[in-house]
């Protein structure tokens, strides 16, 4: 029997989801799923839910944004992959050391303006598989994962952070998190604005009593669980930032 790829986007902007995904050729194989939400603007976790919810055949689930697009076909990449892991094309992990906390960026992914012009090509320095968290333009998932483990996105988050949190809420479970190296370009920096503080005041309290420390690649300082004193370094800014602490000490 065939696997199934379902390419899942929440969608408003139609004119870049055309140029991205409709009219993009790697595309073409996929199972594309629009979840049209010009009207209601609900929360994106509300309508990944719905789509986890609705599958009846099993395969791959894209989660992706309408401005992410795929530079290669990603089927023989997911073929060859452990079916009991997330995967994403860009993330961060958090380096834990005695006395201070590295987060280090992870995979690699093109960066656009809207209009397709240059803006950053964004290279982790983090170069294991292994990551601790996904940005939100794209999580891939397998079905019988979602299913056995009863993976949901949570959907008191809106539109910050609920990729970090579906990250920490498999870990809990026992699935990892790994970087799937796919070319892809993503047209948008995003914003970092009150809703995303308020949504990592959330998360802090969610998850205050799990031990394990995640970061965000959104924002290069910020991180919930685990100890949360320890004072928290952005590797590619300060590599060496560890060891001055520890000579201050």
């Amino acid at each position: 029997m065939t696997e199934k790829f379902y390419l899942v986007s929440v969608v408003r902007d139609y004119s870049m989801y055309q140029r991205c995904i409709m009219a993009n050729p790697r595309c073409q194989f996929l199972s594309i799923v629009t979840l049209d939400n010009r009207e209601e603007n609900l929360p994106i976790p509300v309508l990944y839910n719905r789509f986890i919810d609705s599958i009846e055949e099993g395969g791959w689930v894209i989660f992706c944004h309408e401005d992410w697009m795929l530079r290669q076909d990603i089927r023989p990449l997911l073929r060859e992959v452990d079916k009991g892991c997330l995967y994403g094309p860009i993330g961060a992990i958090m380096e834990v050391c005695p006395n201070a906390d590295f987060i280090h960026i992870s995979g690699h992914i093109q960066q656009r303006r809207k209009n397709g012009s240059w803006h950053k090509d964004v290279r982790g320095t983090w170069k294991g598989g292994d990551t601790d968290t996904f940005d939100c333009q794209c999580i891939v998932v397998h079905s019988s994962l979602l299913k056995e483990k009863g993976l949901r996105f949570d959907e008191k988050l809106s539109f910050d952070l609920y990729a970090e949190d579906f990250c920490a809420g498999a870990w809990l479970k026992g699935v990892p998190s790994k970087i799937l190296p796919v070319r892809c370009r993503h047209y948008s920096g995003g914003t970092v604005g009150q809703r995303f503080w308020d949504s990592l005041e959330y998360l802090r309290e969610k998850y205050r009593d799990c031990p394990k420390r995640f970061p965000s690649p959104v924002h290069r300082r910020i991180s919930f669980g685990g100890d949360q004193s320890k004072p928290i370094y952005n590797y590619r800014r300060s590599p060496n930032a560890w060891l001055r602490y520890l000579i201050k000490k």
